[in-house]
């Protein structure tokens, strides 16, 4: 019997490597800048299947549906909002079919772009709640196995993590974007990590961790995934879950006409360990992180389990 994540966080020491960020990724297979990313998965399953297969060889326990654009509200500025259901259940089925016994298949979900949740903006929060619930619906008759909660405003993470514990029983990795400034490390709604961490857990979710943002300003790429190490400790002050670090392998540059983040995956490799050692229990990387740092990542872990 495949255990799952909550039992696996819990009675086991095991390190898992994240999702492969396809929402960049897909480039390689074709996938265009202007097109609505689930829309796109739906009408190309090959491809999508084919770089989820790709993500397992290179070493990742999640696939992702990528459906953090397939909100209604969200889907509603690509006139997709009628096609809410089918976009969701179509990415977690496709995703499922090719997903092994022992991985995990999350279904992820993000804020309210372009609106926001009272007072900030014209959302209440029974249109919100209901939003993610149509979601979420579908996400689960597609055949997740983990929910994704992931975005820039945390109050509607946590209507997120409500609905889902209202409609079962998964686990929940809920995961804030933190931006580095003058203060350190904050939300885009200016909560810092102990607060924002604290949040997350007192909502639900089983797994917190950080995403995507500005771990540094600084453009040194050595200085890049330290600061992310950084971050792990300081929402380990505010939790006690198991905690999750994905962030983007520096600012993206555009070189030749292409984009380039410029730290490399030897980089992101000689800090695993220390995310690990931080507290974090899922690794990876997020916009822009290639398929070979993900192999980098997963040799690190496999030499840290083979010493232990």
């Amino acid at each position: 019997m495949v255990i799952g994540l909550r039992e696996r966080m819990r009675n086991t020491d095991d390190v898992l490597l994240h999702y492969a960020p396809l929402h960049s990724l897909l480039a390689d297979w074709g996938k265009d800048l202007e097109s609505h990313l689930s829309e796109w998965i739906v009408n190309h399953p090959d491809a999508y299947q084919d770089a989820l297969k790709q993500s397992f060889a290179a070493g990742c326990d999640f696939a992702c549906t990528q459906t953090q654009a397939s909100s209604p509200w969200r889907a509603e500025p690509f006139g997709l909002q009628d096609r809410v259901y089918e976009l969701n259940f179509k990415s977690a089925k496709l995703a499922r079919e090719v997903t092994p016994p022992e991985r995990y298949v999350l279904g992820m979900v993000s804020t309210t772009n372009p609106d926001f949740l009272e007072p900030l903006g014209n959302m209440t929060y029974d249109e919100v709640y209901e939003g993610y619930k149509e979601q979420m619906t579908a996400l689960l008759d597609g055949g997740i196995d983990v929910f994704l909660v992931v975005g820039n405003h945390i109050d509607e993470g946590v209507i997120a993590i409500k609905v889902a514990k209202d409609l079962c029983d998964l686990p929940i990795i809920a995961q804030n974007v933190f931006y580095a400034g003058k203060k350190g490390f904050r939300t885009m709604m200016g909560l810092d990590p102990e607060a924002a961490s604290a949040k997350l857990q007192e909502a639900g979710a089983d797994v917190i961790g950080g995403s995507c943002g500005l771990m540094t300003k600084s453009t040194n790429p050595s200085e890049w995934y330290p600061s992310a190490t950084k971050l792990v400790k300081e929402m380990r002050r505010g939790c006690s879950t198991p905690l999750s670090i994905q962030p983007d392998p520096g600012i993206p540059q555009l070189i030749d006409g292409k984009t380039v983040w410029p730290v490399s995956p030897l980089e992101m490799a000689k800090e695993v360990s220390n995310w690990i050692d931080a507290g974090a229990r899922i690794v990876g990387g997020c916009c822009g992180t290639s398929l070979e740092h993900y192999q980098k990542i997963a040799t690190v872990i496999r030499e840290r389990q083979a010493r232990a």
